[in-house]
């Protein structure tokens, strides 16, 4: 089985680009979280981040990428809030920090869903 077509497979920016901060509940062992931990930077006792995105403009640590399937979240079902809430698309318009990134990189931007 083939995957579909994803324009985050050929781009990964997102990952490597903004801090990805959370409340800590969402990393594993609070009850409820699924976050690794070995994956976080504590910021303060209410706040962690994903390693590597600690400055912003770095690679998270759980992104990998291969030339088979492009790029792609190691943790992409225990991903943290600010990962699933980053949408590609917002009222059928496209994300315009997706598309910046998009296009620093060489990347066509993504189009509007109703041309």
């Amino acid at each position: 089985m083939t995957d579909l077509f994803n324009p985050c497979f050929e781009c990964g920016q997102c990952c490597q680009y903004f801090r990805v901060s959370f409340y800590h509940a969402e990393i594993e062992g609070s009850g409820v979280g699924r976050v690794p931990l070995s994956y976080t930077t504590k910021i303060n006792s209410h706040y962690a981040c994903m390693k590597g995105t600690e400055s912003g403009k770095g690679k998270c640590i759980a992104l990998v990428h291969s030339e088979q399937k492009g790029y792609r979240c190691s943790i992409y079902d225990s991903r943290p809030s600010p990962c699933r809430e980053f949408e590609l698309y917002e009222n059928g318009k496209p994300n315009s920090k997706c598309n910046e990134l998009r296009i620093n990189i060489g990347l066509q931007p993504l189009q509007d869903l109703y041309e």
